[in-house]
């Protein structure tokens, strides 16, 4: 009994030691990043499904056009792939299928809207955050398939180089980092008063690092209960983050945009707000 815990005690101990030793190097090395190819622009404040009036028109070529119009730099687009159709479908909700296993999707503007004709008429000098909500269904095969797809629509005008491509599984995404493009694993921490806060978002750190990921993803949390705290923020960095569900608090926005590893923000939750003005330059005077 007495050897089995001694056993149990120095077997904790080396994890512990290997867990800190890890994250020792791992952030060592990060403090040497820099990140040139990220996004790093004064207007922070993209849109979220586009500017729109209603639930309908989320998604659409009408509410990302009007948030362009607005002033948003870059968007934040849901998608998935449709292996049968070879095409990527702009839309959050998961579709359901008919009698023969075809998807039904939504219509946007009276059709179908695909990232191919997003691209095509909102696509010139504008970035887009992918939110690829079925990856991790997807077979390696698929993967590839999709990828191929994913090159050929974007090929030409610098479009590439003005995509972000977001997903849960770190084992899939760096298929597309070895692609050429850029890539988000997007994480979902505790709240930091939740005291396993800390080991959650390490975990994420060492995903992150050693998958060859771009990015990082998160939700802001509530003014009450953040999730991208001070102290969350002190064990992410050196990583560019993209934040969302982020509230629309002044002071708060102040401090984000303030915040250099903070690349991306998007403001609020499920709404259509429009803060594309706020900026992170300093205003001249």
């Amino acid at each position: 009994m007495i050897r089995t815990l001694k056993v149990t005690v120095a077997l904790i101990v080396v994890l512990v030691l290997v867990w800190d030793l890890t994250l020792s190097y791992v952030d060592a090395q990060l403090s040497q990043r820099t990140y040139p190819e990220v996004y790093d622009g004064c207007h922070k404040i993209w849109s979220s499904r586009g500017l729109y009036n209603s639930h309908d028109e989320r998604n659409s070529i009408t509410s990302f056009r009007r948030a362009f119009e607005h002033g948003a730099t870059g968007a934040e687009v849901d998608f998935s792939y449709d292996v049968r159709m070879d095409r990527f479908v702009v839309g959050h909700a998961h579709p359901k299928k008919d009698a023969e296993g075809n998807y039904i999707y939504a219509k946007k503007d009276g059709a179908i809207l695909t990232l191919e004709r997003l691209f095509d008429a909102v696509g010139e000098k504008h970035y887009f955050w992918l939110d690829y909500k079925n990856l991790e269904h997807l077979s390696k095969e698929e993967t590839a398939a999709a990828i191929q797809r994913l090159i050929k629509i974007t090929r030409g005008g610098g479009l590439r180089e003005r995509l972000y491509i977001e997903a849960s599984n770190p084992l899939s995404l760096p298929a597309y980092t070895e692609a050429g493009f850029k890539t988000i694993l997007g994480i979902h921490p505790l709240a930091e008063e939740n005291v396993l806060s800390s080991i959650v978002v390490n975990g994420y750190k060492l995903a992150y690092f050693f998958n060859d990921i771009t990015a990082v993803a998160m939700p802001y949390g509530t003014l009450e209960r953040p999730i991208y705290g001070d102290e969350t923020a002190a064990a992410l960095a050196g990583i560019p983050r993209f934040l969302f569900h982020v509230p629309d608090e002044s002071a708060l926005l102040r401090h984000l945009l303030a915040d250099k590893d903070v690349r991306v923000l998007l403001v609020g939750r499920d709404k259509s707000i429009d803060r594309f003005s706020e900026t992170a330059c300093r205003v001249k005077e």
